[in-house]
């Protein structure tokens, strides 16, 4: 049976999902409140019952995206070879991570980064979080294996985020790149990073 709180965490995912969706197509400004409402179900007062306004719902979904980032990350830490596990999964995740759907999300967010301070204070803190785990990931593996700590560790983190960001772009550019194509060399790139 459904609590309370688990009736109202589906109606935010509702909201979150119905906003996203908005945005992708609208861009954060040009997407009214009202427009958010009739594509989630629900009145424009039953969204603001959840959140003050779309500032608190970019936040949401912000960190909906960080929490995925961490929870896949996590799940590295119980694999036998963690740095295999990220090599592999980095591959696998490549067409979901480029399938084009949150592209345009991802950017609209950004873009709204640049001109609102308050998004772009949740970007980093966000931003800075997933950065953090994936070193303490890095770094976790290596030490398992037997490797020396990396004094570049940050710089290497940073270029593997930004293979990711970066494939994000040149989705919305160039669509229909060869993913299989470029998880073999993205494997190859990342076997250097990690393991070198």
């Amino acid at each position: 049976m459904k609590t309370e709180q688990d009736r109202g965490e589906a109606r935010c995912n509702q909201v979150l999902d119905a906003a996203a969706d908005c945005f992708r197509q609208r861009g954060f400004h040009g997407a009214s409140m009202s427009e958010l409402a009739k594509a989630a179900g629900m009145s424009v007062g039953h969204i603001y019952h959840y959140f003050e306004n779309k500032e608190a719902i970019i936040a949401a979904i912000v960190e909906r995206d960080v929490a995925e980032i961490l929870a896949l990350l996590d799940s590295l830490h119980d694999e036998e070879d963690i740095l295999q596990a990220l090599i592999r999964e980095a591959g696998n995740n490549l067409e979901e991570a480029t399938c084009g759907s949150d592209d345009a999300l991802q950017l609209e967010v950004l873009a709204e980064a640049t001109r609102n301070p308050k998004v772009l204070a949740m970007v980093r803190d966000g931003d800075r979080l997933a950065r953090n785990r994936l070193a303490e990931t890095i770094t976790k593996g290596r030490a398992m294996r037997g490797l020396a700590p990396l004094a570049d560790l940050e710089a290497r983190s940073e270029i593997i985020i930004a293979l990711f960001e970066g494939l994000t772009c040149r989705n919305v550019r160039n669509p229909g790149v060869p993913l299989d194509a470029i998880a073999t060399v993205l494997r190859s790139t990342l076997q250097n990073l990690l393991e070198t």
